[in-house]
Order: C-alpha cells, then structure tokens, then sequence
C-alpha cells in the first residue's frame, strides 16, 4: 500500500540543499520522480493501493494537473483514496477528486472556492514615499511593473487576469465533473456556496465519508481485499493486511537503474557501447538571468536559471551522439532579455545538428520562458501552465526625493552625457529615454519576428495575441503558441517520436544541467562539451598512461563561469 503526504505539491528542482544534508532529510521527492513512481505503481503487481493525504493550501495549476493525471490513471485501475482534515482550497479539492474515494474529518471544510487575483499596487504609496517608478513596456497587457505606476487594474490587466482565471475554472470545474459524476453548473453552484461544510459537501457529491484518519484507512485496506481489518478500530493484522510504504521510498526503490531519471547527468557511455536511446532533460528552473545562476540556498530568494549553464548543457547534449532528443523543461516567468537570447540560439543549433527538441512547459513558462521555448520543434504545456506574455519591459526606480526626505544626499560625475543613465538619484533624460524606448523597440520586434517565424505565422497574427498577454496553456494551444497539452511524461513521449523511436520504448533519460556538491564548487577547465571531448579521452586510455588518461578525462569535465546582469527584461 502506497502512501503520499501532500502538505505541499512536490517541487520541480531539488538541486543542492545543504539543510536536508545536515538534518539528515535527504533529496525530496520532486514532482517528476513522484508522476513517474505512481505510472510504476499502477503496472507493478505488487502495489495493491493509494492513500493520500491532500492537504495543501496553495499551489500552481500546472504541477498540480501533471500529478493528477498520474493518480487519475493510477484509479482507473487500482484502488485510491483521498484524506484530509480539511481541503484548504480549490486545487487542494481538485487534486483528491482524482482518487477513488474522498473522505474528511467532521470538523473539515471543502474550499472549492473558485479562483481570484488580488494584485498589490504602490503607486499611492510611491508618491507619498518619493519614488518615481520610470518604466517603459511594449504591450498594454505587459503588467508586471503594474504594480508600481498605477494604483488598480489597467482595462488590460483585468482582461487578460479575467480571462486567465476563468480559463482555470473552466478546466478544473470539468474535471471535477467527471470525476465525481456530476453537473458542471450544479459544481459552479457549490462553488457559489463554498467553503462547504461536511453535510453539503456529502450531500454534493463532493466527499463520500466523513472520517478520521484510521477509518480511511481501515477503508483503503478493505477496498484492496485485504483481510483482518477492525471494523471498530480500524486495525489491521499486521501478518496478512499489505505492508504500507511511502511513494517517496517507493519512487527510490523502484527508479531505472541509471539513477533518478532527471538526475545531474553522469559520465557519458564508452564509445562504442550499445545501450538504450537517450533523450536528455534540460530544466531551466526560476528567473532567467546572465552567467551561471543557481538553486536557492537562503530563506529568502529564489532559484535563477543562469543564460551560461543552460547553453553550455544544451551544447553537450547536443555533442553527445548518445543523445537522440532534447526536451526542455521550462518552469521560468522570464527574465534577463539577454540571456534568454543566449538560451534560444543553442536550442537552434542542437535542432541544426538533427536532433529534435521538445519544449515542455510547467507550473510557468512566460516571457522570457516562452522565448526559450519558441524555437523547439514541438511546444508541450500544461491546461494551465502559464505563458505567453510576449513582450518587454525595462526600466528603473528613481528615489531622489526619498534620499533628500531621509537626509542622504548624493553627486556624480561622468565621462560622458549617458555614463549614470541608469542611475537612481535621477530620472532618464530626454535623451535616454529615446536610447530605452528604441532598445525596447527592437527587442519587442526581435521576440515578435522570431516567434512569427517559429510558429508559422504572420508577425501581424502574433502580435495580436503577444503585446504582454499571459495565456494558460489552454488558451495558449488554441491560438497556436503551443502545440500539445500535457506534462514531461508527453512531452518525452513526443521526443521519442520525432527522434524515430518507439513511443512505448524504454528510453534512458539524463537530466541537465548538474546539481550536484561537485557540479557547483568544481571550477571548469574550459567551455568544451565533455561529450565532444569524450572520444580524445578514450584514446588517451588507450595509448597513454593511466595518469595522463585520468588528466585528460578530468579535462573533459567541462562548463562555464560568467555573472552579469543586464537591465532589460522579459
């Protein structure tokens, strides 16, 4: 009997986390290795059930829908059951309605709310503190530095957010329909009337028990068959009732042997060697940004996707004839115009080398993300992946007079009319401005012209649904920014085809770039792909000393170091 905890839906990127190494937790189980394990599970003979707890208040539709289209295949041929105190909100509910049964406690609630957005604006706030927000975006619905120069919604913002959300409820409401058997107008009534207490929620079709956590799963253990169950405790004879054991364990115990299928790549095979196809996973995780990037290692922050490392594992996947296909997995809201340039041009040249490249988009893969993308044969997003947002914005804060208010005050001197253009103690001159409106211009018309000629299309046709609007993938595939719906497992699938391989073949799959202790404190010798240098040090194994032969292996071990942050973004 498989067990899974959803306190919170699982991460996309683990890397390194130096926390879980001292307290002994270990790597958690990432959203891809928790999909994969539960396909496993639905196939192995000796998996006789589910349970789960789902209990998370918050979370991004798209991971949310990858998962539950595994446990949705796991139910439609093996028990499952959902538990919870209380289903905190509308993806939480979502997510248990996949499973066969749904129970809660007495005191619990059933969240099934609907979506909102409540965006902050400063811009009152701004004023009175005596910063001006100077910023200059191409696209009305471009709004993430809305938040600064106005003080509520743009007619824009509350389209494109209006249309976002209900796109969301549209999808969610129709697979809690079909789950649960019901009327998707008389699931919009619930929702009206939610958070829902046990009686309505009974009486609803939305919870079958009412129960606490030992009944639901003395429940699970009498739906496998399983003998020797209490019904008034709810125990169960430990000789004959099924050994339970966490999907984390699980997914570990069970993983291809070449290690977690999205793992930091290993050494490439020996030339010359035969093994199964290999489709590599490029995962760009967090902000864009110029140089290596890296995970989160503070409290505070994020993770970024560094422009350098993510070219350099797309140049050795592409070097490596091992390597039949590439999908790229985006999880980004975008960033650094720059770097996202250096991105997109090495998805074209691994195409230019013959190897297919799949983009595969996750909880986000908008701006910045979606420029990354566009140049991939196949673009693969969830129903409710975000993207789109095909626009720019660039811009500073100047806090002049706030400086002045607190008594702080400050001089410059320049070389030349534009060398403190970007500084904060004072706005962008005439001049400036004209040199920041004609960059924006042309990057705008870059990203416009390129997604045109990626997509098949006019630059008139993309530019009405570009100018800065976000689409969920839904919306997105409807008007031809994205190609197929679905998470990593379709997306791997579509390589395999367009790579020539067999959809049902067991592929090995190797995860770029690396992420482990080595991977990030190991200075690189040079910017040469280790699969290209692969066959120079298998002959030096072979025609010198084994010392020279280990030199030159290290040699190969290869990557690039680079920080530096532009100022324009996607």
């Amino acid at each position: 009997m498989l067990e899974l905890d959803l306190h919170t839906v699982p991460p996309e990127t683990g890397g390194f986390d130096p926390v879980a190494v001292l307290t002994g937790r270990g790597r958690p189980l990432l959203l891809h290795d928790a999909v994969a394990a539960i396909h496993r599970a639905a196939e192995d003979d000796r998996v006789a059930g589910l349970i789960a707890r789902v209990q998370f208040p918050l979370a991004e539709p798209g991971p949310v829908q990858e998962l539950r289209e595994a446990i949705a295949a796991f139910t439609a041929v093996k028990p499952s059951l959902a538990w919870s105190e209380t289903y905190p909100g509308t993806l939480s509910y979502y997510l248990a309605s996949a499973f066969g049964e749904v129970w809660m406690q007495p005191s619990g609630t059933v969240g099934l709310v609907g979506f909102a957005t409540s965006p902050l604006f400063l811009r009152e706030a701004f004023d009175k503190l005596g910063i001006e927000a100077q910023f200059v975006t191409r696209g009305e619905y471009k709004s993430v530095v809305n938040k600064f120069t106005e003080d509520r919604y743009t007619d824009a913002h509350r389209e494109a957010d209006s249309r976002l959300i209900e796109s969301l409820r549209s999808q969610v409401w129709e697979a809690i329909a079909a789950s649960r058997e019901l009327d998707v107008t008389a699931l919009d009534a619930l929702a009206d009337k939610a958070p829902l207490l046990r009686d309505d929620a009974v009486a609803g079709g939305l919870v079958d028990r009412i129960g606490f956590r030992d009944e639901a799963y003395a429940r699970i253990a009498e739906l496998v068959g399983a003998p020797g169950i209490s019904p008034e405790t709810g125990d169960a004879d430990s000789e004959q009732a099924p050994p339970r054991l966490y999907l984390s364990r699980y997914a570990r115990a069970t993983a291809p042997r070449s290690g977690s299928p999205l793992s930091a790549s290993p050494l490439p095979p020996i030339p010359g060697r035969k093994g199964r196809p290999t489709i590599a996973v490029v995962t760009v995780h967090g902000m864009i940004v110029s140089g290596r990037g890296g995970p989160q290692l503070l409290p505070v922050g994020g993770p970024s996707a560094g422009g350098d490392t993510i070219a350099a594992a797309l140049r050795e996947a592409a070097a490596d004839d091992s390597v039949a296909a590439v999908v790229l997995r985006v999880n980004s809201p975008g960033g650094s115009v720059n770097a996202s340039e250096t991105i997109w041009r090495e998805v074209n040249r691994v195409r230019r080398r013959g190897k297919p490249v799949v983009a595969s988009m996750g909880a986000v893969a908008a701006s910045g993300g979606y420029y990354i993308a566009m140049a991939a044969d196949t673009i693969v997003a969830n129903p409710g992946t975000i993207t789109g947002s095909i626009g720019v914005v660039t811009g500073k804060l100047v806090t002049r007079e706030l400086k002045e208010r607190l008594g702080v005050t400050s001089d410059a001197v320049r070389t030349n009319r534009n060398a403190d253009a970007w500084s904060t103690n004072q706005p962008f001159t005439e001049e400036q401005q004209a040199l920041v409106e004609a960059e924006a211009d042309l990057c705008y018309g870059d990203f416009v012209a390129r997604v045109a000629e990626a997509r098949g299309m006019t630059v008139d046709a993309v530019d009405k649904i570009a100018r800065g609007r976000v689409w969920t993938g839904a919306d997105a595939a409807e008007r031809g920014l994205v190609d197929e719906l679905g998470g990593l497992r379709t997306a791997i699938t579509r390589a395999k085809v367009l790579a020539g391989i067999e959809p049902d073949e067991d592929v090995r799959l190797v995860g770029y770039p690396g992420s482990s202790v080595l991977d990030m404190l190991r200075p690189k010798p040079s910017s040469q792909p280790t699969a290209a240098s692969l066959p120079e040090a298998a002959a030096a194994l072979l025609g010198r000393t084994v010392t020279g032969a280990l030199g030159q292996l290290e040699q190969s071990m290869t990557g690039v170091t680079a920080l530096w942050l532009g100022n324009h973004r996607f």
